[in-house]
């Protein structure tokens, strides 16, 4: 039998050295192993409740559900879990994940460096594609919180490593009818109907995050907005995209109010604007 790895085991093979970044799942830091003085991020999930976690066969135990998903995943564009340990007094969870200096999150690099040309952008998305395609349709599991806090980018590779999977979980075939992640990046169908479908869903979030990328802000900031779209051109800021009508027809089609006709997640690669 596995057991879990204790805090004090922790301290004992990493320091903390900055905190990297907050969110509503937890907090992340840097910190460096001491042994071998290579830096990792730890993201510590405190306070972890029985409804998010699952039985761990490996380990007889109950485990945080983010940590069985990662544990299953393996991808370079995925941040890769590299150990776990618990802190059994404040039922705290220690997820040690690998750490690339020449990273950002998305959300950071934007609003330091304004929207991404054309060319960066499209090659972000078709990344993101990708890995979302491998985790839906190979490992069925549906992240439910794409957006630019949670992709990290290098400027210098133009690679992205998706992170938090703190909303994740198994795919579901039925509509979900309460939502996980950020509330202006769920479909409209959602604030209308109470209810939404994974793959829809995710293919109005790529839409979302493309706007973000070639304009530097969030195409929406309540539910109200999003409840009452109707077309990107209503949006502040779109017609800045007008003048390159490939990248507009690859985000109306993912933004169609009308969830049905809205495109389909197999045929985004297809698109002429991801084959730039």
């Amino acid at each position: 039998m596995t057991t879990i790895k204790t805090q004090k085991q922790f301290q004992n093979k990493y320091r903390i050295t900055q905190l990297l970044g907050e969110g509503g799942y937890g907090s992340v830091y840097l910190c460096i192993e001491i042994s071998t003085r290579v830096l990792r991020a730890v993201k510590i999930l405190s306070n972890v409740k029985d409804s998010s976690t699952s039985l761990c066969p490996r380990r007889y135990q109950a485990v945080p559900n983010e940590v069985l998903i990662l544990e299953s995943l393996s991808h370079p564009n995925i941040v890769r879990l590299i150990d776990v340990y618990r802190d059994e007094t404040t039922n705290s969870w220690y997820l040690v994940q690998e750490y690339h200096p020449g990273f950002q999150d998305l959300f950071s690099f934007i609003n330091n460096t304004g929207p991404m040309t054309t060319r960066d952008s499209s090659c972000v998305v078709k990344q993101l594609v990708n890995v979302l395609n491998y985790l839906l349709h190979e490992q069925k599991i549906d992240h439910r919180d794409i957006k630019d806090e949670n992709i990290l980018y290098n400027p210098k590779t133009k690679q992205i490593k998706l992170i938090d999977f703190g909303s994740a979980g198994r795919l579901s075939t039925a509509p979900y009818t309460s939502f996980r992640g950020t509330d202006v990046y769920i479909p409209p169908e959602y604030y209308q109907h109470r209810k939404y479908s994974a793959l829809p869903a995710t293919v109005w979030a790529v839409g979302c995050l493309s706007f973000v990328l070639l304009n530097g802000d969030c195409p929406f900031h309540s539910r109200d907005e999003v409840k009452n779209f109707q077309k990107l051109s209503d949006l502040k800021g779109s017609k800045s995209l007008m003048l390159r009508s490939k990248r507009v027809d690859f985000i109306t089609q993912c933004m169609s109010v009308n969830s049905e006709k809205r495109a389909l997640f197999s045929d985004l690669l297809c698109h002429p604007w991801l084959k730039i």
